[in-house]
């Protein structure tokens, strides 16, 4: 949080604050600096309160749920020191029970804020690996998404080849047995999963080959 927003939210209140204590102060008749020592800690905890609640509130990197909690306790402490200032000051509790009260929030708050600060780095930590573990995963569908096109196209060029040489091997043999296979296969040519495999480019090479008629209608009847 910037110096312009906070002043209004943050430090003007706790100004006021201070003038209103200090007020309080001025007002006891007591010249012992002992009376004094817990109003002035209050000042130093309080400011280093406000000023972290500031830090915590600016810092983008935190998690929404780790400033909520920050936040809350932060508060709680301040208005613990608060209270017990005040009780301080209206002679309520001694100067001793006061100092200890006011410096103690500080020091629990301090012991919860590495709480928080430690579970926020895991929270991050987890995040990032999610994000790298989708990235990883969108990267491997976009190439297998890619290889499959790319065999769908291989494929679909291999359908065209024996097509166009089925049509081309119907004139040319006259053997009746080689033109019921070239039948045959021309009926499963467009949905046999044969053709999408490399075997089926590899067996229509061979059979561009010069072979007799007997080996080629060996070779055809194996296409199924």
């Amino acid at each position: 949080m910037k110096i312009k927003r906070a002043l209004p939210i943050l430090w003007l209140p706790l100004i006021a604050l201070w003038s209103f204590l200090f007020a309080i102060q001025s007002g006891v008749t007591s010249t012992n600096l002992e009376d004094i020592v817990p109003l002035i800690s209050y000042f130093l905890v309080s400011f280093l309160l406000v000023l972290q609640l500031q830090l915590v509130l600016g810092n983008k990197s935190e998690s929404g749920i780790v400033k909520f909690g920050t936040t809350n306790v932060i508060s709680f402490c301040l208005s613990i020191s608060t209270l017990s200032i005040i009780l301080n000051l209206v002679k309520i509790i001694d100067n001793q029970l006061s100092l200890l009260v006011i410096i103690s929030p500080l020091i629990i708050n301090t012991i919860i804020a590495e709480i928080f600060s430690a579970t926020n780095k895991e929270i991050v930590k987890k995040k990032d690996a999610w994000i790298e573990k989708n990235q990883e995963l969108e990267e491997k569908q976009i190439k297998a998404s890619a290889e499959s096109s790319k065999e769908r196209d291989i494929s679909s060029q291999t359908r065209e080849k024996w097509k166009k040489y089925l049509q081309e091997a119907a004139i040319k043999y006259q053997n009746i047995k080689i033109i019921k296979e070239i039948n045959r296969i021309g009926e499963i040519v467009s949905f046999s999963s044969y053709f999408w495999t490399v075997s089926a480019e590899a067996t229509l090479e061979i059979l561009q080959e010069e072979l007799n008629e007997e080996k080629i209608l060996i070779i055809l009847k194996e296409i199924k």
